[in-house]
């Protein structure tokens, strides 16, 4: 493997070099890699599959919080003073994953600029996601809110591309959950969105055109899917 002088390409380079000594996990769908509230001592890189993190509330309800996939990693509460993970992560498809625990790759980044300048590169990414996420929650109304949670996750491992469209596969459930509304609510909402042919559904997916879809967010109707304005799906 041609790397630069640190030693350092990539994440993924990261996670390989012998001197980490990650633990190759293979995680078939299903896998709760961890639960929220358990220790937090390791991180864990993503090689091939998906993995989805979710809020657990103490009813037992779940959110959507985000969909990764290959080149990303998660984990990141071992690396603050946090003793337990505040989500919940599980694997979406079958999954292989690097482990490593989060002191053995604080040491390796330290002595590795490059590496340390890509985590703190993905980390600031994800504060900032965040911050935005709060900010719809406080100053979006539902429909706004569902809208920008479609926009975020097609660009996710949950999305792939057809031609002009994204194809999302995600159901009505999932994305309630991502949105904080009732199952309901965003199955109506859809039904506005495919009656103004922005949407099409089928079985545990979405398909849509981005731009179409933020005209639709930033149209003087809103997500109401009224707009004469907004252009349609291929």
């Amino acid at each position: 493997m041609s790397q630069v002088a640190d030693g350092f390409r990539s994440l993924s380079d990261l996670f390989a070099s012998p001197e980490v000594a990650a633990e190759g996990i293979e995680a078939p769908r299903g896998t709760v890699v961890y639960e929220q509230g358990s220790p937090a001592t390791d991180v864990f890189f993503i090689h091939h599959g998906q993995v989805r993190l979710y809020q657990v509330a103490p009813n037992g309800e779940a959110r959507l919080v985000e969909i990764l996939g290959p080149g990303q990693w998660f984990g990141c509460a071992a690396l603050s003073d946090r003793e337990g993970h505040v989500t919940q992560a599980v694997a979406a498809t079958q999954t292989q994953l690097s482990k490593v625990t989060a002191d053995r790759l604080v040491e390796y980044a330290a002595q590795n600029p490059a590496a340390s300048a890509q985590l703190i590169k993905q980390l600031a990414g994800g504060i900032q996601s965040a911050r935005e996420e709060a900010a719809r929650l406080v100053f979006q109304d539902c429909n706004q809110r569902l809208v920008s949670a479609m926009l975020r996750f097609s660009d996710s491992a949950a999305a792939t591309q057809q031609g002009e469209n994204v194809v999302l596969h995600l159901t009505h459930e999932q994305l309630a959950q991502a949105v904080g509304a009732a199952r309901e609510t965003i199955s109506l909402a859809l039904t506005e969105m495919r009656h103004a042919n922005v949407v099409r559904t089928g079985r545990n997916r979405l398909i849509f055109n981005r731009e179409a879809l933020r005209q639709l967010a930033t149209s003087p109707h809103g997500s109401n899917g009224k707009s004469h304005e907004v252009e349609q799906l291929a």
